[in-house]
């Protein structure tokens, strides 16, 4: 293992990492950092399960997408192919020209997922054709707003259309298998379900049920591409490596630094129709808004990540070799959550002493 570039100042980082716990943001978490490819930084509290796994809700999304990022490498299709040219069904009610680039964008026009019965999660089949059935809200490739499920399940189906394979088993092919993120999936088999870290809700948080559907997601083993991934935060931080490190892990390419910069770069922004905040979006990845933000950086073009429903946060530096996963098991409402995840990113950057004195982290 080669000597990393930058050194953490870790004690810093595990004080601020038990203070949230001390004053009662979550009663466990997890967090890793990677520098040049590398762990530094590997800490779990507050799990009873040896090898405890976490739900990191929309932290899943960049996974997903980077089956496609891998298939638009290697010549199958363009950002600007339109879906339908390998999902002719879904080329419908004004949607034949919606591209690929555009779903990865948020900028489809098809955030709104109220025609899908949650009853319906668990046969993939039926939300397809729940999909197909869809007439954009807006004008695709208008405006930002953001596909908080349907990202998932059109991104889902795209690359099952081009691999021939399903989604998780073309997920396993693309992702976790060279990359080597053995703790990672949408579902799991029942002997697994013991090392899930329970869900907790704070008292302030609206939806008082989410914990519950969340386990009957699990235990039904329902996959959603979008919200439904269990991981570690090991293994959700050795991915944005391959994002910081432009492409290459463990000295092996994955994906061209060609393919890095285009997925990084901004593609879509402006006021989320969905959320009402100001978005900045790549294709499957989110880049910072102003200061304070969930990845604590002051430029808006430096980083990348995706945070996870009240919960978590994960992104990888553009201008320094360094990645990081935090995943906490407590839904906070946006302010509190915002502000756990913008004081531990804050720290770990804060806490690094780099010779690159000049490139800001």
């Amino acid at each position: 293992m080669t000597e990393p570039s930058v050194v953490l100042n870790t004690e810093a980082i595990k004080n601020e990492f038990d203070r949230q716990i001390s004053d009662g943001f979550h009663s466990s978490a997890t967090l890793a950092v990677f520098i040049d490819g590398n762990p530094v930084v590997d800490i779990t509290r507050g799990a009873l399960h040896a090898k405890p796994l976490f739900r990191v809700f929309s932290v899943g999304k960049p996974l997903a997408a980077a089956i496609l990022w891998r298939y638009k490498d290697r010549g199958h299709f363009d950002w600007d192919t339109p879906i339908a040219e390998y999902w002719p069904e879904f080329g419908t009610r004004g949607k034949s020209s919606i591209t690929i680039g555009q779903v990865l964008a948020h900028s489809a026009g098809l955030s709104d997922h109220s025609n899908i019965p949650p009853t319906d999660y668990n046969d993939w089949g039926r939300i397809i054709s729940h999909i197909e059935d869809m007439t954009p809200q807006t004008e695709p490739g208008s405006a930002v707003s953001y596909h908080a499920h349907t990202f998932g399940w059109i991104v889902g189906e795209f690359a099952s259309r081009v691999s021939g394979l399903t989604f998780d088993e073309v997920f396993e092919r693309e992702v976790t298998l060279p990359l080597g993120l053995k703790s990672t999936a949408y579902t799991l088999e029942p002997v697994e379900f013991g090392r899930v870290v329970p869900l907790e809700i704070s008292d302030d948080w609206d939806d008082k049920e989410i914990a519950n559907n969340m386990d009957l997601i699990l235990r039904a083993q329902v996959s959603i591409p979008a919200g439904s991934m269990i991981t570690t935060a090991s293994d959700v931080a050795k991915f944005y490596a391959a994002i910081s490190s432009k492409g290459v892990m463990n000295g092996v390419r994955w994906l061209p630094e060609e393919v890095i910069s285009e997925v990084t770069s901004v593609k879509a922004e402006g006021i989320d129709e969905t959320t009402g905040a100001y978005s900045r979006v790549g294709l499957g990845v989110r880049l910072p808004s102003d200061p304070p933000n969930q990845y604590a950086s002051s430029n808006n073009s430096d980083t990348v990540g995706h945070g996870g429903l009240g919960t978590c946060t994960s992104w990888a530096s553009l201008t320094s070799n360094i990645s990081v996963a935090y995943v906490t098991n407590r839904f906070q409402p946006a302010a509190k959550n915002n502000y756990r995840l913008h004081e531990m990113s804050k720290t770990i950057r804060t806490s690094i002493n780099t010779a690159y004195s000049n490139v800001k982290i």
